[in-house]
C-alpha cells in the first residue's frame, strides 16, 4: 500500500508540474520579471433569481459574502515577463468578460491575439475578488488556478481542472467536479456531491447528506454528528472517516484489493473476509442513526477518532 500511495502521489506531482509547464513560460531563477496590471472594477444590482457564472482560465477566483443586494466584481490582469515592453505588450492580449445577460452575471477572462498578431510571451493571469449575497447562486469553472468560496448559502456549482479549490461555511446544494486539483472544505452542510480524479479531498466539520466518487486519490472525511448520511466509491483511493465517537454511525464498508481499518473497541461484523475483498458492518444500538457507506477498489477504508 505505501508503494502503491508513493506511485499515486509521484504521478500526481509529475501531472501537475506537466500541467503548468504546457501552459506557462518559464523565466530564469535569478532573473528580474516586470508586472504590468490592469483592473477592472464593476458593480451589479443583486435581484432574486440572479446567478453569477465565472469562467477563469490561470485565475485566482475568490469569493465572499456580504450583506448589500449587490454584486461588486474587482478583477485584475497580470502579465509579467523580464522584458517590460513585452509585458505591457501581451497584456493587451489579456481579455475580460463582465457584463449581464439578463438574470446571468457573467465573467470570464481569456487570451485573444490579433490575426497576424505577435504569439504571447509573458506569462498571464488574473485574479478575481466577488463579493455577492450569501443566497446568490454560483456557478464556476476554472483551470490552472485557485478558487476560494466562503459562506454562501445556496447553490454552487465548481468544475475545476489543475486548479486547487476551497470551500469555507457554505450550505445548499454544493456540485464540485475537479481534475487534478485538490479540494479543501471546512463547515460544508446541505446535499454536496463531489466527482474527483486525480485530486485530494480534505473535509472537516461535515454535515449533511455527501456523496462523492474519486479515482486516483486520498479522501479525509472529518464529520460531525450532524452528517446525515455519507456514501464515498473509490477507484484507486484510500478513504479515512474519523469522528471523536465512530460508533455515532452505521457503516457499510468494502474493500476490493485493499483493507478495512477500524478502532479495535467497534464490535463490528464481517460480512466477507477474503484476502483480495473485505465487507464490514456495523450497527448502533439506538433506534436512528446515519449511514456511512464506503466501497473502494485497489484502496483501503480508515475509521479513526
Amino acid at each position: 500500500m505505501l508503494n502503491s500511495l508513493h506511485r499515486h502521489m509521484t504521478n500526481h506531482l509529475l501531472c501537475l508540474l506537466a500541467g503548468w509547464v504546457l501552459t506557462a513560460p518559464v523565466f530564469a531563477q535569478n532573473t528580474t520579471v516586470h508586472v504590468v496590471s490592469r483592473t477592472i472594477e464593476k458593480t451589479f444590482n443583486y435581484k432574486n433569481g440572479y446567478e453569477v457564472n465565472i469562467e477563469g482560465e490561470k485565475a485566482d477566483i475568490n469569493i465572499r459574502t456580504w450583506d448589500k443586494k449587490e454584486i461588486a466584481v474587482t478583477i485584475t490582469l497580470l502579465a509579467k515577463h523580464p522584458d517590460k515592453a513585452v509585458a505591457e505588450r501581451d497584456i493587451e492580449s489579456l481579455q475580460y468578460v463582465a457584463q449581464r445577460q439578463k438574470n446571468n452575471i457573467y465573467l470570464r477572462n481569456f487570451v485573444h491575439v490579433p490575426q497576424n498578431g505577435k504569439a504571447v510571451e509573458a506569462q498571464l493571469s488574473a485574479t478575481y475578488t466577488i463579493t455577492l449575497p450569501q443566497e446568490c447562486p454560483v456557478y464556476l469553472k476554472n483551470h490552472f488556478g485557485e478558487a476560494q468560496v466562503s459562506n454562501l448559502n445556496g447553490r454552487l456549482k465548481i468544475n475545476g481542472s489543475f486548479s486547487k479549490i476551497g470551500m469555507e461555511n457554505v450550505q445548499g446544494i454544493i456540485e464540485v467536479q475537479s481534475k487534478f486539483g485538490d479540494i479543501m472544505g471546512r463547515k460544508l452542510n446541505g446535499d454536496i456531491s463531489m466527482r474527483t480524479r486525480r485530486s485530494d479531498i480534505t473535509l472537516y466539520d461535515l454535515k449533511g447528506r455527501c456523496n462523492i466518487e474519486a479515482a486516483y486519490g486520498i479522501v479525509n472525511l472529518f464529520a460531525s454528528r450532524d452528517l446525515l448520511d455519507l456514501m464515498v466509491r473509490g477507484e484507486q483511493t484510500d478513504v479515512y472517516f474519523h469522528h471523536p465517537d465512530p460508533q455515532w454511525f452505521g457503516y457499510s464498508l468494502t474493500a476490493t484489493h485493499g483493507k478495512v481499518v477500524l478502532p479495535e473497541k467497534m464490535r463490528f461484523s464481517f460480512q466477507e473476509n477474503l484476502p483480495d475483498s473485505k465487507k464490514v458492518q456495523f450497527k448502533p444500538t439506538r433506534e436512528y442513526y446515519a449511514n456511512v457507506t464506503i466501497s473502494v477498489n485497489f484502496g483501503s477504508i480508515f475509521v479513526k477518532k
